[in-house]
């Protein structure tokens, strides 16, 4: 196999990261611990959110925020047909039944347009996906509060991304991210939940472990829990990870006004430049089939590049929606996107080469 000269994604690691590590080794507390605290404290500053709870995993922290919205049995999920599996599984997992939409051609979130035919009297939430980095359509937001719908945040893509201001995660109800390692923030795997809503807080604080009373009678559950909890570790390496947070952004779009100013528009579509976009991926759209023929190619040159989510009405664990569903922009998109590789390592000449080697292989 070709050695990979360039990833198709990597985080920035704090100078601090080693030496917080090194400190809870010599705590020798690496279960669910103070550090914990710490990153929960730390983040919900950076979100300008009341309350954080750190999660095992973004898939958790859905989970988790499904169940403290009450969603369960019998109730409807509102997601976009293109996201990561974990999104519509964490609907599974609460009980309740993922309907999905198609999504828009541009900031490649679920379609407002698509919401309301949608809607049944079953259905309590929506979960826009902040795909990319780009934040989802502020009109999505508009439509769940005329319909009374909770609104739980998939952000997983877009730490630090914002529509107007606002940070995603904080606008509606309940926000969700992860930490996974390729992740704008990566600590290995975690999770965490914010929100502005104290009950909501308290009963993911309830359920993230044994569902019981603490102290004592820390083991008399009442439900059942779930074992959610971050360690002491990967909190440890959230509390630094965080400080670069700005930094990295600072350099995804620095690498992507790279590609914006060298490739051409005739060749392929660029990603539409939003206010708050924090290009966690670069993703272009080529000529329909074109992205698997590419992607090899580049991958013998060394360059990683990544295929986009296969959409989730395909996939037959999710053959559960209604006939009247239009997913002409989720095929179109899925015929044709590619993400580039997108580390905030990378310097100018090398997205040159990146650039010049996709030319040579269109």
């Amino acid at each position: 196999m070709k050695e990979i000269k360039f990833r198709a994604n990597e985080p920035l690691l704090a100078d601090s990261l080693l030496d917080n590590l090194s400190r809870v080794f010599e705590e020798r507390y690496l279960s669910p611990g103070p550090w914990v605290a710490r990153f929960e404290e730390k983040w919900a500053n950076v979100c300008n959110a009341s309350y954080a709870v750190g999660t095992s995993s973004g898939t958790a922290a859905l989970h988790l925020a499904l169940l403290a919205c009450d969603i369960g049995p019998g109730d409807e999920v509102i997601v976009p047909a293109m996201t990561c599996p974990d999104t519509l599984n964490a609907v599974l997992f609460a009980g309740a039944q993922p309907v999905i939409v198609d999504i828009e051609n541009q900031r490649f979130g679920i379609d407002p347009n698509s919401i309301d035919e949608a809607v049944t009297p079953a259905t309590k939430a929506i979960i826009p996906v902040h795909m990319y980095g780009c934040p989802t359509d502020s009109e999505v937001y508009d439509i769940a509060e005329r319909r009374g719908l909770k609104v739980v945040e998939d952000c997983a893509e877009a730490h630090g991304a914002d529509v107007d201001g606002k940070l995603v995660g904080t606008i509606g109800d309940v926000g969700c991210f992860s930490f996974r390692g390729d992740k704008l923030i990566g600590i290995g795997t975690g999770g965490m939940v914010v929100t502005d809503d104290e009950h909501i807080c308290d009963r993911v604080n309830y359920l993230i472990g044994l569902a019981s009373p603490s102290g004592f009678d820390r083991y008399a559950s009442t439900e059942i829990g779930y074992s959610y909890e971050m360690s002491n570790v990967h909190a440890a390496i959230g509390v630094a990870q965080v400080d670069v947070l700005d930094d990295t952004i600072r350099a995804k779009r620095e690498v992507a006004a790279y590609y914006d100013a060298l490739l051409p528009d005739t060749v392929v579509r660029k990603p539409i430049q939003f206010a708050g976009h924090v290009y966690w991926r670069y993703v272009v759209l080529l000529n329909p089939g074109q992205p698997r023929d590419v992607h090899e190619k580049l991958l013998a040159l060394g360059i990683e590049t990544l295929p986009p989510f296969v959409p989730m009405y395909r996939l037959p664990m999710y053959n559960c929606n209604r006939p009247y569903a239009d997913f002409t922009v989720s095929e179109d998109v899925y015929e044709r996107l590619l993400c580039l590789p997108a580390s905030p390592y990378l310097r100018q000449s090398e997205v040159e080469y990146i650039v010049d080697s996709l030319l040579s292989v269109l």
